[in-house]
């Protein structure tokens, strides 16, 4: 099947952990830091994780309103089709990014990863560090709010659910997120708006919804769960909390919905934000080449200084700003294949050179543009600043 694609198409956008505590953390140009929030939950008794777990199509482990939902035809449906669509996609691609992990990435790993252009995938930063504790992510789409099945009636718990399918099932046959397309189908409902969809994969990936809120970004680069006052202008955005299993201590994931180009009022204060994390890991998937534009610049290079390293299909940083820089150790991995149709202009010779010269290996699983297309390989390139290799 092959995939058509629009160039009025700007943000394609698919999927950070810090060590619990309060403890100080350097940041890139070497100076202390102010320390990021302890990852503690707020409410106790909510119905977060009966909510992700409804939304993924899974048992519900406790008494709510939706077990009385759960057993109609129209629901049996859903599961039917959630079901088909992680066993044929989701899952193989899963294991298959676990397994490549394992040979060529360090598996333990608790600092912040950072995922610029994600949209709500936010499992992709767990595959690639499973142990990580804090993930940071943006994207132009509304988080919808943080949802709940309680007290939602049938109707628009079901007219909800089947937007949220809309969404999961174009990302079946896109393997990436596309802002225009799922501003369509979201919605902007609770249920089937980015925090839905968070839900929906942590649920899905074996994770336990702990707590969730609002949450907004300061002009000091400060956060608060409190709603601004008028005229206070912040970044809005969601925060998960969610464990796994009988592990101990938590993790987070905050999403915010920002405009990131030069002209953006909002990229100073969350630059001040992202620095409180000292550096981080840094990946990037179907970012649209934003980066090689000068009106994303500022972006480009808040990446570069604070990353530790950053792992990255060719629709991110353009590659000459890792090739001409000494402080960088590059690993290639796949075969490079020319961009799609719509962003054919992006093609690097020089890439394209190193990758097939340098390769250490395939990429076995689905990572970035071009799924659909018969002959589309993929490949990734690992930037490993020199002086964080022998540990962060």
């Amino acid at each position: 099947m092959r995939v058509k694609y629009k160039a009025t198409l700007v943000f394609l956008l698919i999927s950070l952990f810090i060590v619990q505590g309060s403890c100080k953390v350097e940041s890139s140009g070497g100076s202390k830091t102010e320390a990021i929030e302890r990852i503690v939950p707020l409410k106790a008794g909510n119905n977060y994780n009966a909510t992700a777990r409804f939304l993924a199509g899974l048992p519900d482990p406790v008494e709510t309103g939706s077990n009385k939902i759960t057993g109609s035809e129209w629901y049996k449906k859903y599961k039917k089709n959630i079901d088909r669509a992680w066993s044929r996609f989701f899952q193989p691609n899963m294991d298959k990014i676990k397994e490549w992990r394992g040979h060529y990435l360090l598996s333990s790993y608790s600092s912040a990863v950072f995922y610029p252009f994600s949209g709500p995938d936010v499992l992709n930063p767990l595959l690639f560090y499973p142990d990580t504790k804090d993930i940071l992510m943006f994207g132009l789409e509304p988080t919808g709010g943080v949802p709940d099945i309680k007290g939602i009636n049938a109707k628009l718990l079901r007219r909800q659910s089947n937007n949220l399918l809309a969404a999961i099932n174009f990302t079946l046959d896109h393997a990436f997120f596309v802002t225009t397309d799922m501003q369509k189908k979201l919605k902007r409902s609770s249920l089937s708006g980015i925090s839905g969809i968070m839900f929906f994969f942590l649920a899905r990936g074996g994770y336990t919804i702990v707590d969730a809120s609002n949450i907004y970004i300061l002009r000091d680069g400060s956060t608060t769960r409190k709603k601004p006052g008028a005229g206070i202008k912040a970044i809005e955005g969601v925060e998960i909390i969610f464990s796994k299993g009988a592990e101990k201590g938590y993790r987070r994931a905050r999403y915010f919905r920002m405009d990131i180009s030069n002209k953006s009022r909002y990229l100073p204060r969350f630059s001040r934000y992202l620095n409180r994390y000292g550096t981080v890991k840094t990946i990037v998937k179907s970012a649209s080449y934003l980066m090689t534009w000068k009106t994303f610049s500022k972006i480009r290079n808040l990446l570069l200084a604070q990353s530790s390293s950053i792992l990255q299909d060719d629709s991110g940083i353009p590659y000459r700003y890792f090739k001409t820089n000494s402080t960088w150790k590059l690993s290639y991995f796949g075969k490079y294949h020319r961009p799609i149709p719509v962003f054919k202009k992006q093609y690097q010779k020089q890439l394209h050179i190193d990758v097939r010269k340098f390769s250490k290996g395939p990429v076995p699983f689905v990572y970035g543009y071009g799924y659909g297309y018969p002959d589309m390989t993929y490949h990734l390139l690992l930037a490993e600043k020199k002086k964080h290799i022998t540990g962060d």
